[in-house]
């Protein structure tokens, strides 16, 4: 274990060389934050033990720095009460432990010991991140893996359940054996069965061999069902009797054939509803979900979106050395606000395509704002996978477009002000004057109508200038040619 420790103070630095000794760390000291990211960059740390009463770089852009330089190292800062900081702060800020001064020895010992087998767990199940949500996910897959019981993986899709059940797999004794994926949704019943169960010569038109399905090929591995909860009836039924019996009969068959694969299923949906509501068999559901495992979506695990960004930058500049790879600080700020349904897979793709094409090497802060402006008016309306009843959702749902309502209505009120106020500022170039606008008058006219309206007078009133119209109209050049092109406005 390395652990590198940065503060002026050298009564600290020795104190905490002194305590990591003692459990056979091997331990780099800094004076200031500088030395300490020099260290940093030609020794990886495991952790790295920050005073905060460093004064030469403000403490989050610190952090920020270290998360860049070494995403998978532990930071842990020792902080008191004349820091001005709290303990929710520098979580904030993304560190991962807080001690207090004066330094007690046990404790210190205690939370970096904790960090580097959390940090050992998540290495064995190959999973990037460091949030209290992951190393939970990852301490579960190796308690279950030794074991040969059935597992069910929930959570939205893109949030990586694949990822889960290979690590399950490769932390087993089936480690080297077949590991075979089957996406339940994909597939039509007649062909999902075959693909299952495998089938006979002439079974069915195009049936011209035998063929192993995936419970016969993968007998002595693992099967990953992913989607299970898209499963008709009437495969839900052979799948129970097969993971009951652990036999199966391939289709046009008679011979029954002993099996013996671990299951691992995987789903978006809440099976618990599903059951409830007679589309999902409830024998079934409780034979899959021996063991579950919830993966949360990246927005409720903050902490880990950083690491993966420079983890899939550093896998980019490892494909292509020539070219730089980065992000600036500011666009992290942004994407850290998003967010993300679609998960990692979407915050994957936002990395390659805007690398690709940026000019300098680095994503930066207008790429994330015109990516985000453009995702969100585009999933405004549209449905998301929450896993909560239908009546919370359908609650939810009301109470957000209510609460979108008003805040549209407050921005039309906001920006008739503004255009009341800003109206002196143009007097020569108004050619009709400005009408009060009426309660009634708007009770009559939708409130697209009054947008569109008042875009084409302040266009009027700038003589077409884009960028004065969108600064008295408090928006962004880029929303306000989108709604130009929406409303036909020239």
């Amino acid at each position: 274990m390395r652990v590198l420790s940065i503060s002026p103070d050298p009564e600290f630095r020795g104190q905490i060389a002194g305590i990591l000794l003692e459990i056979k760390a091997e331990v780099y000291a800094a004076e200031d934050s500088q030395q300490g990211l020099r260290i940093l960059k030609e020794a990886l740390a495991d952790a790295v033990i920050l005073d905060a009463g460093l004064k030469d770089l403000q403490l989050g852009r610190l952090i920020r720095k270290i998360q860049e330089k070494s995403p998978l190292s532990d930071i842990l800062v020792a902080t008191d009460r004349t820091s001005g900081l709290s303990s929710n702060e520098l979580l904030a800020y993304g560190a991962d432990e807080i001690v207090e001064l004066p330094l007690d020895p046990g404790e210190v010992a205690f939370k970096v010991r904790n960090l580097w087998q959390a940090k050992q767990n998540l290495k064995a199940c190959e999973l990037a991140g460091k949030s209290q949500e992951l190393k939970r996910i990852s301490e579960q897959v190796l308690q279950i893996a030794p074991t040969d019981i059935t597992v069910l993986i929930t959570g939205e899709s893109g949030t990586g359940k694949e990822l889960i059940a290979r690590a399950i797999h490769n932390n087993s004794p089936r480690k080297g054996k077949a590991f075979l994926a089957v996406n339940c949704a994909a597939l039509a019943e007649g062909v999902l069965e075959s693909e299952l169960f495998g089938h006979e010569k002439g079974a069915f038109t195009g049936a011209v061999a035998r063929k192993k399905g995936v419970f016969e090929a993968a007998s002595d591995g693992t099967i990953f069902l992913d989607e299970v909860g898209e499963l008709k009836q009437s495969t839900q039924v052979k799948l129970l009797r097969v993971l009951e019996e652990k036999e199966i009969m391939r289709v046009g068959g008679t011979e029954r054939i002993i099996v013996d694969p671990r299951v691992v299923a995987a789903t978006n949906r809440d099976l618990a509803s599903a059951v409830e509501e007679g589309i999902f068999r409830r024998d079934l559901y409780y034979r899959l979900a021996v063991v579950k495992i919830e993966v949360p979506p990246i927005r409720e695990r903050v902490k880990d979106i950083p690491i993966l960004i420079y983890e899939f930058l550093n896998q980019l500049q490892q494909k292509n050395p020539n070219r730089p790879a980065g992000i600036t600080d500011s666009a992290m700020e942004i994407i850290l606000r998003y967010h993300w349904p679609g998960n990692v897979r979407e915050l994957k793709n936002f990395v390659e395509s805007s690398l690709a094409l940026s000019r300098t090497g680095k994503i930066d802060s207008a790429q994330a704002t015109d990516y985000v402006e453009r995702e969100s008016q585009a999933n405004r309306n549209l449905p998301v996978v929450t896993g909560k009843t239908s009546a919370v959702a359908e609650h939810e749902l009301i109470f957000q477009a209510l609460t979108g309502l008003r805040a549209e209505i407050m921005s039309l009120k906001n920006i008739i002000q503004k255009e009341i106020q800003t109206s002196q500022s143009y007097p020569a170039r108004f050619e009709e004057p400005i009408a009060p606008v009426s309660n009634e008058m708007v009770s009559q006219k939708s409130l697209e109508d009054l947008e569109r309206e008042h875009i084409n007078r302040v266009l009027k009133q700038v003589e077409g200038n884009r960028r004065k119209a969108s600064q008295i109209l408090g928006i962004g050049e880029r929303t306000l040619y989108r709604k130009l092109k929406e409303y036909g406005l020239k």
